[in-house]
């Protein structure tokens, strides 16, 4: 059973309601704004949600492997080397759109204080 809630807003005032029940909204209504209208919302049991395959924080290490590998096939001694190409593969790897994606959310959650950020000294 979905259940609902009645939602009142009247900008101009400034007054927002949220009501459990009709009779609930339609009895402030009555003595309050006669000429007003509560809205039915329906409450969800779950949220709606996106479950990502990996957190922000396991692309960004998926993204700092790439990069060790990348580096350490590149110091194998004795072993042809292309430095430009060996950029690129790092520059790939670093600055992907995911990556980047993951950086620009853990900066938002920090900024907004939903993540804890230890600063050391």
């Amino acid at each position: 059973m979905t259940e609902s809630v009645w939602l009142y807003v009247n900008v101009p005032k400034g007054i927002v309601k949220v009501f459990g029940s009709y009779d609930t909204a339609n009895e402030w209504l009555c003595q309050n704004d006669p000429y007003g209208v509560a809205v039915e919302c329906p409450v969800e049991d779950k949220p709606r949600s996106i479950v990502p395959k990996r957190t922000d924080v396991q692309v960004l290490l998926g993204a700092f492997l790439d990069a060790r590998a990348i580096l350490s096939a590149y110091l194998v001694p004795n072993s042809p080397r292309d430095a430009n190409a060996t950029v690129e593969k790092l520059m790939d790897a670093l600055i992907s759109d995911h990556v980047l994606a993951a950086l620009s959310r853990i900066e938002r959650r920090r900024r907004f204080g939903l993540v804890e950020v230890e600063h050391t000294n």
